[in-house]
C-alpha cells in the first residue's frame, strides 16, 4: 500500500505545468551566409632580448683638447699673400717661386761681390760684373729649370741677336715651339707698359741704339699688385758694377725704375741704352 502511494505521487511531479522534461532542446540560432569568421591568431609573447647590456651614456669628464695644426706660410707663399710676387702670365704657381727662389741666389750688393759671382758664372778669370748681363740671365734661368743645364753661360758673352750666329745662339736657349719673340722699336722710356706690360720670366734684350753706349740682356723675375716689374741683374751705381733686384718700371710713374735711368742721354756716364727699343722672348701658354 505504501509503495502505491509513493509512485502516484511521483507522477504527479512530473506532470506539473513547468517541469519540461519531455520537450526538445532549442535550436542554436544560425550565423548568416554573409558572415565571416575569422580567426584571431594568438598573442605574441615578447621576451626580453638576451644580448649584451648597454648602459645610457653619461657625460664624460672633459679631456685635454686635441691641439689643431696651424700650417706656417713659407716666405715665398707670404709674398704672394702680400702682391709683392703676383701671378701673371703663362708661369704656374711653382715657376714663378722657382724663379723668384733663383735670382735671389745671384744677388751681390757690393761691386766685390758681384765680380766674384761673375767668375763663378763663367769660370773665366777676367770676368767682370759689367759686362755679365747674358751669362747672369742664361745661368739665372738654368738654376730655375726654365732651359737646359748643358748650355754654356758664357757663350752669351757680349751677345747681339742682330747677328745671325748669336741669333742661333739665343734659339737653342729660347726655341720657337717653347717660346714667341717680339722686336718694339720704341724707346725704352717712352714706351706704354700700362697697355703691354712685361711678365714673370720675360727674356728681354735692350737694343742701344746710336745715342746709348751699351746693350743688355735680363730676365723679368717677378711683377707685384701695382703692376711694378723688377729683375735681378748687374748695373752700374756710383760704387761700381753689382747685381742685385732692381724696379725696371712702374707702370703709373714713368720717371721711376732703371728703364727711365737707362733712357736718359745725361747718364751716360753710369750707362744709357734703349733708344733702339728692346726685344722679348716669352714662353707660350
Amino acid at each position: 500500500m505504501g509503495a502505491l502511494i509513493a509512485g502516484l505521487f511521483l507522477l504527479g511531479f512530473i506532470l506539473m505545468p513547468g517541469n519540461n522534461w519531455f520537450e526538445k532542446p532549442p535550436t542554436p540560432t544560425s550565423i548568416p551566409a554573409t558572415s565571416t569568421f575569422t580567426l584571431q591568431p594568438s598573442p605574441t609573447i615578447t621576451r626580453p632580448p638576451t644580448g649584451t647590456f648597454t648602459p645610457t651614456p653619461t657625460m664624460l669628464p672633459s679631456s685635454t683638447p686635441i691641439p689643431t695644426i696651424t700650417a706656417t706660410l713659407t716666405s715665398m707663399e707670404l709674398l704672394i699673400a702680400s702682391g709683392e710676387i703676383t701671378l701673371k702670365g703663362p708661369l704656374t704657381k711653382e715657376q714663378h717661386i722657382s724663379l723668384y727662389e733663383a735670382s735671389l741666389s745671384f744677388i751681390s750688393p757690393t761691386s766685390e761681390e758681384s765680380r766674384e759671382t761673375s767668375l763663378l758664372i763663367t769660370g773665366v778669370p777676367y770676368s767682370d760684373a759689367s759686362t755679365i748681363c747674358g751669362p747672369l740671365t742664361i745661368a739665372l734661368l738654368q738654376r730655375a729649370r726654365f732651359i737646359p743645364e748643358e748650355l754654356t753661360p758664357y757663350d752669351f758673352f757680349l751677345l747681339d741677336p742682330d747677328l745671325g750666329k748669336d741669333r742661333q745662339i739665343l734659339q737653342t736657349a729660347l726655341p720657337k715651339n717653347l717660346y714667341d719673340s717680339v722686336r718694339y722699336r720704341t724707346r725704352l722710356n717712352q714706351f706704354n707698359w700700362s697697355l703691354d706690360p712685361l711678365l714673370p720670366g720675360d727674356f728681354v734684350y735692350i737694343y742701344a741704339g746710336s745715342q746709348g753706349n751699351f746693350e743688355h740682356m735680363l730676365v723679368v723675375n717677378r711683377v707685384d699688385y701695382r703692376g711694378r716689374t723688377y729683375s735681378v741683374t748687374n748695373y752700374n751705381t756710383v760704387g761700381g758694377y753689382v747685381i742685385n733686384e732692381v724696379m725696371l718700371y712702374d707702370p703709373v710713374d714713368p720717371t721711376a725704375g732703371i728703364f727711365a735711368q737707362w733712357a736718359k742721354r745725361e747718364r751716360q756716364t753710369l750707362g744709357s741704352t734703349g733708344f733702339e727699343g728692346f726685344e722679348v722672348w716669352r714662353r707660350k701658354e
